[in-house]
């Protein structure tokens, strides 16, 4: 199988069985769906005087909200697992919704084993007793990558609408 064989009905699948994962608090089967290089991007955006539109320059090169590797995400799902993740008691409850999947070039410009895609999410977060939920919107922007015949994340850039994030602590995955 190679990507030319992958419709935009399995690349919707991914996304799917993806975002259910994190909703359930499956996070294990979350970063089965990961490859080994992955790459996961969260980057700041900077606030800027020059219109009412948000761009891509918004987003500064030099501050993250995130920047992870396979090793710190599982490091960071351990630490879901265990009595210490104090930012996760009791956990957030999540509620995603992937919509606009569409496909891009991907970044390296291997489009033998790879593919790019492009989503918009809408991720509602309630966390203890709170009556109303964050909600943080955006843009993913994804590499994914054939392995072993089946679709893995091998890298996210998540570009964010907002400059301020409204949670406590940004200790879910988008």
């Amino acid at each position: 199988m190679d990507m030319n064989s992958i419709d935009d009905a399995a690349l919707a699948d991914f996304y799917h069985r993806e975002a259910a994962h994190l909703d359930d608090n499956e996070l294990h089967e979350w970063l089965a769906l990961l490859t080994a290089d992955v790459q996961y991007r969260i980057p700041v955006r900077a606030v800027r005087e020059r219109g009412i539109t948000a761009h891509d320059s918004d987003f500064t090169d030099r501050a993250n909200f995130l920047w992870e590797n396979i090793g710190t995400l599982r490091t960071r799902v351990r630490r879901l697992d265990s009595e210490f993740a104090w930012a996760e008691r009791p956990p957030t409850r999540t509620r995603r919704l992937v919509t606009n999947i569409r496909r891009r070039e991907p970044a390296s410009g291997d489009t033998g084993s790879e593919t790019g895609a492009l989503t918009n999410i809408a991720v509602f977060c309630y966390h203890g007793g709170d009556p109303a939920p964050v909600v943080l919107t955006g843009k993913r922007i994804d590499t994914l990558r054939l392995v072993d015949g089946e679709l893995r994340l091998a890298d996210r850039l998540v570009r964010l609408d907002s400059t301020v994030l409204g949670l406590h602590a940004l200790s879910i995955f988008l």
